[in-house]
């Protein structure tokens, strides 16, 4: 069920971004593939991905199972350094980057509480299952510090909104009422104190939840490692990363940034990408990536082969995303998720990648499927010389 926009977008530090999502359940915000089911969901873009199945899609199939699969698209990529087999370095992966890309728009709440219960079964799997044990787990939403509000209430100059404090952030230092109340919420709007930093980049990973607590990460990187207390509880914190942001999704832009130039020495994430170890790169939204980030699928994916020297197969690339337009697809129609070919082709075209629906009630299906995608993918890793 979609309704018309009726505020006026939020805006931190006098900087309108505003985007439009049109969802029912989704705050205002600021600033014929066809797969076997799992768990409720089609899973598509992988050899073998009826019941039971995992496997990866080879390099010359289609990346899809299933009656009426018009086959993954393979977007061709240039090599851009070593690949694999190069260098005569023994085969296995001892290393793996997971980056997860969620989306924190108005109607995401349910999907990340859904990501972070499926956690602890995938971690464990992999734990299990892989040879590498040398782990480096990020989380980045979609976008960079835009605020939002499900509600907004001004009485003689007091006024009060939701979520707070995002909300209470973007009407003492924005644009949203003219001139700013001086609180908000019962609370002095010195006492909110300004994000800055990496804390508003997109791209940079999260350390606190939405309302600033800090997840208590232990490394002192904005990436959690393998030995991380409570991995499965922090990953959880991070994961959940809030319903305040832009309804304009940057999901392959925030991708991008947290491997690239967020990467660098001196950035936020520096470090967390390794070249002798496997990506692996987990999206989650209910929207389409339409013309909201720079570029388009072959671009995003020679991107990330650029930064794995080369070699396309060192990615696994998995999405969760909408299917209303796929035949016994899991979304409903006109509400739940919007239509995500792009997504879905862009998961599709990696050798090792395939996609579930972001509205299957359980992701745990999904991510045992996807282990196998891996744990192929770390098997056949030759790291550069």
């Amino acid at each position: 069920m979609r309704i018309h926009d009726t505020f006026v977008c939020a805006m931190l530090l006098a900087v309108a971004a505003c985007g439009v999502d049109e969802r029912a359940d989704r705050p205002l915000a600021s600033g014929a593939e066809t797969g076997a089911t799992a768990g409720g969901g089609p899973v598509g873009g992988s050899a073998g991905a009826g019941p039971g199945g995992g496997g990866t899609a080879s390099a010359g199939d289609g990346g899809s199972a299933g009656p009426g699969s018009t086959g993954g698209i393979k977007f061709d990529v240039g090599a851009g350094g070593t690949g694999a087999g190069d260098g005569g370095a023994q085969m296995g992966c001892e290393k793996v980057d997971f980056l997860f890309v969620v989306d924190n728009s108005g109607s995401m709440q349910d999907e990340q509480q859904n990501l972070a219960n499926s956690f602890p079964g995938f971690i464990a799997t992999i734990q299990q299952t892989l040879m590498a044990k040398d782990y480096h787990l990020i989380v980045v939403d979609t976008d960079a510090a835009s605020l939002s509000f499900n509600s907004l209430t001004c009485n003689n100059g007091v006024c009060t909104c939701d979520p707070e404090p995002q909300c209470c952030l973007g009407m003492c230092y924005g644009n949203i009422i003219q001139p700013p109340p001086t609180t908000c919420a019962g609370k002095p709007c010195s006492d909110y104190e300004l994000p800055m930093g990496c804390d508003v980049t997109l791209g940079a990973g999260k350390v606190t939840d939405p309302i600033g607590n800090d997840c208590g990460i232990t490394s002192g990187k904005r990436y959690m490692l393998d030995d991380q207390p409570d991995l499965s509880g922090t990953f959880a914190c991070v994961a959940k990363v809030g319903a305040g942001g832009d309804g304009n999704e940057l999901v392959m832009q925030a991708m991008m940034e947290a491997v690239g130039t967020q990467n660098d020495p001196g950035q936020c994430n520096e470090g967390f990408l390794r070249d002798d170890a496997i990506l692996v790169v987990t999206f989650i939204t209910d929207e389409e990536e339409d013309g909201k980030s720079p570029g388009d699928p072959a671009s995003w994916k020679q991107f990330l082969v650029d930064k794995k020297n080369g070699n396309e197969e060192a990615i696994v690339m998995l999405g969760i995303v909408g299917d209303p337009d796929v035949p016994n697809g899991v979304c409903a129609n006109g509400g739940d998720a919007d239509p995500s070919p792009i997504l879905r082709g862009f998961a599709e075209s990696f050798t090792h990648g395939q996609w579930g629906s972001v509205c299957a009630p359980d992701y745990a299906p999904f991510f045992t499927q996807a282990v196998s995608v891996i744990d192929a993918a770390c098997d056949d890793f030759v790291p550069p010389a």
